[in-house]
């Protein structure tokens, strides 16, 4: 019994030990499975949690390029209205304006739509295929400057008209008029007596005055060449035209040049004696009345000459006293004459070219006033104002209504320039730039009609 009882215990104890190891196993198996499904679990929420943030980000990334393809839209929408508006505003202008072009008239609009920026600038092309530069059709001094070329290769001419003298019979003196007769030969030009000379802008034009008796003849070679030196007079005033004496600029110093040209042709001419005095042993009698003062310096000694050079003193004194003389003695005859022939000069001038340049004037006058090597500008740059303060009421006003009728003129080109000298040359480039632009739209939107 006892061995059956330990069987029974044995198996019982089997059972419980097979019963306590199935447990286990049990125990064990829904504790992985718990983990895999756990695990499992973890894991599809991850997928879904990382799908879900996708989605977001797509979504996010759906309304970010829908909302830049409609600001997009919207801006290529507006973009295409403005340059629209652009063109419609501008075509007018663009279609009417006319603008003469190497002899042609066009609009600007054609002038626009042929011009490119390169190498060498803004260049125009026309329909013949020519290229033209634009900075230099909006340069009047290309223009002033082909006129200067012209006066620079003229070769100078001389003639001598003769002017016969004798002294009046009893019967013709009367106590009104002088007892000297001038009888002018067939061939003489100058219509006014007793002028003695006169430069017809490539032609020196002298009078040679011949009388029927040797003393009548010394009272007349004063008037000659031989003492007046008048042709040297002359050339001066034909080298003040080549040095830019009929270049442009405006009015008040164009006017002020022109008294300068007759001063600096009367120093020029002072010289001449200064050097006759001195090749003729200082012989007093080669300096005329005309230049008494620098008799009268050479008498009192005030200063003494050398050949070859003058004194800083008696240049100054040379350039003050011929300036004094000819304001005093000359001025009043010479005006009218003067305001005609700066009108005449500037009359082909566009209002640009009649501003005032003032650096441009003194060089002028360093030119005309460079005489025998010696400046004299110098001393009368410092006078100048006692011509201006000579200018009439009435000469400026008229000089304002010229000069309001040049800016009503003015062309297209003629204000591109305007603008490019009263405003810089920046703004004159990014007015070509955008007036290229509206051009391009004007026949984008088919309105160069």
């Amino acid at each position: 019994m006892a061995t059956i009882i330990y069987q029974k215990g044995d198996l019982l104890k089997r059972q419980r030990f097979r019963t306590g190891n199935a447990a286990k196993s049990q125990k064990t198996i829904a504790k992985y499975e718990f983990s895999f499904l756990l695990g499992l679990g973890m894991i599809l929420c991850y997928y879904f949690i990382v799908n879900i943030e996708k989605t977001k980000q797509m979504k996010k990334n759906t309304i970010k390029k829908v909302g830049l393809f409609t600001g997009l839209l919207l801006c290529s929408v507006s973009g295409v209205v403005l340059m629209h508006q652009v063109a419609k505003e501008n075509a007018p202008e663009f279609n009417q304006t006319k603008v003469v072009i190497d002899n042609k008239t066009i609009s600007i609009q054609d002038f626009y739509d042929n011009l490119h920026f390169g190498s060498e600038g803004w260049i125009y092309t026309t329909p013949e295929g020519k290229k033209l530069n634009v900075d230099s059709l909006c340069n009047f001094h290309h223009k002033e400057q082909r006129k200067q070329d012209a006066l620079k290769n003229l070769k100078l001419k001389k003639q001598i008209d003769t002017i016969y003298v004798s002294y009046a019979q009893n019967e013709l003196k009367t106590l009104n008029k002088p007892n000297i007769i001038f009888t002018k030969a067939p061939a003489d030009t100058l219509a006014n007596m007793p002028a003695m000379g006169r430069c017809n802008y490539d032609v020196i034009v002298i009078r040679e005055f011949k009388a029927d008796n040797q003393e009548l003849q010394e009272k007349m070679n004063r008037y000659n060449d031989c003492l007046n030196g008048t042709y040297v007079h002359e050339e001066q005033h034909f080298f003040n035209a080549q040095n830019g004496i009929r270049t442009w600029n405006s009015y008040p110093l164009k006017y002020a040049e022109c008294c300068f040209d007759e001063i600096s042709a009367n120093i020029r001419q002072c010289l001449k004696q200064r050097q006759n005095y001195l090749n003729h042993g200082r012989d007093l009698k080669y300096i005329t009345n005309r230049f008494s003062f620098y008799r009268e310096a050479l008498e009192t000694g005030k200063f003494y000459p050398q050949p070859g050079k003058i004194s800083e003193e008696e240049a100054g004194f040379i350039a003050n006293a011929v300036f004094d003389s000819w304001m005093k003695e000359k001025y009043d005859m010479y005006s009218k004459q003067v305001y005609s022939r700066s009108k005449y000069f500037l009359k082909d001038a566009p209002y640009p070219a009649i501003l005032e340049d003032k650096d441009k004037h003194n060089d002028i006058m360093k030119m005309i006033f460079t005489i025998d090597g010696v400046d004299f500008w110098k001393t009368l740059s410092k006078r100048e104002a006692e011509i201006f303060a000579r200018i009439t009421p009435e000469m400026k006003k008229n000089w304002e209504n010229l000069s309001n009728e040049k800016f009503q003129k003015m062309g297209y080109l003629e204000k591109l320039e305007y603008k490019k000298i009263t405003e810089g040359n920046q703004t004159y480039q990014n007015t070509l730039n955008k007036n290229v632009l509206k051009a391009k739209l004007i026949s984008m939107f088919n309105m160069d009609k």
